[in-house]
C-alpha cells in the first residue's frame, strides 16, 4: 500500500537562513535541510515532530485500474 504521509517539525535553523529557499533532502545518509546550497540542519536540530495527516491513494488506484479496464 503506498501512503502519503504529511509530518510537521520544528527545527532551528541559523536566523540568516533564506526560508523561500529552504528544501529537505532525505537520501541514505540521512535527512537535512539545506538553503542556497548549504546544510542548515541535520535531524539532530529537530526539537519536535508529529504526524500531521495520513492519506491512503489505494482507493483512487483500484478506481483509474477500473476505468483503464472499461476502456475510458
Amino acid at each position: 500500500m503506498r501512503i502519503e504521509v504529511a509530518v510537521m517539525m520544528q527545527v532551528h535553523v541559523p536566523d540568516d537562513t533564506d526560508l523561500e529557499d529552504l528544501s529537505l533532502e532525505i537520501d541514505e545518509e540521512g535527512l537535512r535541510f539545506v538553503s542556497k546550497g548549504q546544510v542548515v540542519a541535520e535531524a539532530r536540530q529537530i526539537e519536535d515532530y508529529y504526524i500531521d495527516d495520513i492519506e491512503s491513494e489505494e482507493d483512487d488506484w483500484d478506481d483509474e485500474d477500473e476505468d483503464k479496464e472499461d476502456g475510458q
